[in-house]
């Protein structure tokens, strides 16, 4: 017969070995996630109006999320920052979904708001250049589903030149018409 102290200690044994193979398989799920593997790259495509009312302001920011490594993701949603030549132009929110290849990209359009304040700092910043530039500073998380603690931080500064198409040296044919 097993004493109640001895079933006590049983109980407790297996509470600790049940606790033990989930904190391993929980690491374990983390380290899968992204031990030894590159960052999501996030660059910015395109900027393009939407209606707007006088007070705000509404932009399509499309991102190209970029997959160097050898598995896919459930990507569930993102945010982020976007800053332009130092002054805040939006912030976005997208609960998008989307899968990211293996070794692919794929672009994610977000509608994001301005406020009358942020356009006005962008118009004097732009009007205080000497030559016309577009710096940007992108800044955000990427939700992949099933990971734990949060979004994947991004950042991604750039300019104008990241986002013209370039014509090759040797060509006269505009850029789409080939």
């Amino acid at each position: 017969m097993i004493s109640p102290l001895a079933h006590g200690s049983l109980r407790g044994n297996r509470l600790r070995a049940l606790l033990v193979a989930g904190l391993v398989g929980a690491l374990g799920g983390c380290a899968s996630m992204g031990a030894g593997r590159e960052p999501i790259e996030v660059q910015l495509v395109s900027l393009t109006p939407l209606p707007s009312t006088a007070f705000e302001h509404r932009l399509r920011v499309d991102l190209r999320l970029r997959n160097p490594n050898d598995r896919a993701y459930a990507i569930d949603g993102l945010r982020f920052l976007l800053d332009v030549n130092g002054e805040r132009l939006a912030t976005g929110l997208s609960n998008e979904r989307a899968t990211l290849p293996r070794l692919g990209e794929v672009v994610v359009p977000v509608t994001t708001t301005t406020s009358l304040l942020d356009v006005v700092n962008q118009i004097v910043a732009f009007g205080n250049q000497p030559t016309l530039q577009f710096e940007y500073d992108l800044r955000g998380e990427v939700f992949v589903k099933g990971a734990w603690g949060g979004g994947i931080p991004f950042s991604r500064q750039g300019s104008d030149a990241d986002l013209i198409p370039r014509r090759a040296a040797n060509s006269t044919t505009p850029p789409g018409r080939r």
